[in-house]
């Protein structure tokens, strides 16, 4: 988490300048100067109230999280953007910074939820996630951030966070990358593939569930004859591949009644997506060995036993549990379902930013407006591509952040249930790959997924 915010927040450098250059806003000479760090000639922003410069009086914003380490710049990009928030602070006169609020992960949604109650005479905006962010809204705990004078068709808002829950929720920077295919070259080539087929597939939107179900049938034989397959193309992490599999055909965990109350999902869709998975777990995923560990379809990737494995990016970071294996490897989005809308892409679960309801209206705004302020892109970082260099060096081939993660930036999609405390797909997912029923096995967990939703609307 500590890793997903500060991406975020360095991505507030490197996103387009967006609507500077358009009707009413600085001309490109003063672009141009404070791209070299002369913001003297830009246009400032006027109250609508007033019809003034801002000037908040001095108000101090601090942005509060769990994790926040205060360092020195480290390069000229953190400098420009410190220079730039200095200069920002100095004209419309207020003060803004992120701080670590010294209370830990663990007790963070309680310890929040309890200011937000009782309120302080501070100017605070919370770091949030899905432990408390619906649970709040529906609490009235989070001011609407909506009638504050923000520009919210800006390039630096992250849309997902944003519509979680419209109005309230919001954050800046790129989505994080999450769910995904990673596939096995040598395997795909030794059985008479293409080792880039499953890229090839997705580039010409061809990357389908039927494709991959071809592949994998290609893939899981009796290579020594003897009448017992002993060659399996997935190694399958179970809830991963269950969800992804129900967005990808146009359904969801859960969905919204005409009055906007969370409700259980239970489409043709969704439950379409369970059989298929299913039926993919039991046809072609490698079981487990007597004894092993829960993770054990992780090893046999990596070890090169099979073909497929899904999960989520992070598995390819840095250090990660892709970065020494032995094969070469490359990773697509998850394939798209028949009923989908035929876009490829990835669930967020970025953390999200609110505002206290408890400080009023007025108030909210003025603190909604400093932040929108300060997170500002600094002039000058205006390359939409800069956030694939972070990226780059965490695969074996540029396809995976040039196509795959291009699709999971451009289709960062929100879901709802993520947001719910308690709710727990997981155990359907365990029980229906090891070849469940998938009606008995979703009625019998039904009463458990409704209780969740029953709870955070007591």
């Amino acid at each position: 988490m500590k890793k997903i915010m500060l991406v975020a927040l360095s991505a507030v450098l490197v996103l387009a300048l967006a609507g500077c250059n358009k009707k009413g806003g600085s001309s490109q000479k003063a672009l141009e100067a404070a791209a070299n760090g002369d913001y003297s000639k830009l246009k400032v922003e006027k109250d609508p109230a007033t019809k003034k410069a801002y000037d908040f009086g001095g108000m101090e914003v601090k942005v509060l999280n769990w994790w926040y380490n205060d360092a020195p710049p480290a390069n000229k990009a953190q400098e420009d953007q410190a220079a730039y928030r200095e200069y920002l602070e100095k004209t419309y006169n207020f003060k803004c910074n992120e701080a670590n609020w010294q209370v830990g992960w663990g007790d963070w949604p309680a310890e929040v939820n309890n200011y937000c109650i009782t309120g302080g005479d501070e100017a605070y905006v919370f770091i949030v996630d899905g432990r408390s962010a619906m649970s709040g809204y529906v609490n009235g705990l989070w001011a609407d951030v909506s009638k504050a004078d923000v520009d919210w068709t800006k390039a630096k808002w992250n849309k997902a966070p944003c519509s979680a829950i419209p109005g309230y929720t919001f954050n800046v920077g790129n989505p994080e990358p999450r769910q995904c295919m990673f596939f096995n070259k040598r395997i795909l080539k030794e059985n008479g593939f293409d080792p880039d087929e499953p890229y090839n597939l997705q580039a010409k939107g061809e990357w389908t569930w039927d494709a991959f179900d071809k592949m994998c049938a290609a893939l899981t034989k009796d290579t020594d004859n003897d009448g017992i397959i002993d060659q399996y193309a997935m190694s399958g992490y179970h809830y991963q591949f269950a969800i992804a599999a129900i967005f990808s055909n146009g359904g969801s965990e859960t969905t919204k009644d005409a009055s906007g109350k969370i409700i259980l999902n239970e489409s043709d869709n969704t439950m379409e997506a369970w059989e298929w998975t299913r039926d993919m777990f039991v046809k072609y995923n490698k079981p487990a060995e007597e004894g092993a560990n829960w993770d054990y379809f992780m090893a046999d990737f990596k070890n090169g036993f099979t073909a497929f494995y899904n999960n989520q990016e992070y598995d390819a970071q840095g250090n990660g549990m892709l970065a020494d294996m032995k094969d070469d490897w490359g990773m697509v989005c998850f394939p798209l379902g028949p009923h989908g809308d035929g876009k490829y892409f990835t669930l967020n679960q970025d953390n999200m930013l609110i505002i206290p309801s408890i400080y009023g209206q007025e108030k909210a705004n003025k603190i909604m407006k400093i932040y929108d302020l300060w997170s500002d892109t600094v002039p000058g970082y205006d390359d939409a591509d800069s956030w694939k260099e972070y990226y780059y060096a965490s695969f074996r081939d540029t396809r995976a952040v040039d196509e795959t993660m291009q699709h999971m930036m451009d289709n960062s999609v929100p879901y709802d249930s993520w947001l719910i405390p308690n709710f727990n797909y997981a155990p359907i997912a365990w029980s229906v790959c090891a070849g469940a029923d998938v009606a008995s096995t979703y009625e019998s967990n039904r009463p458990v997924l409704q209780a969740a939703i029953d709870d955070l609307y007591k």
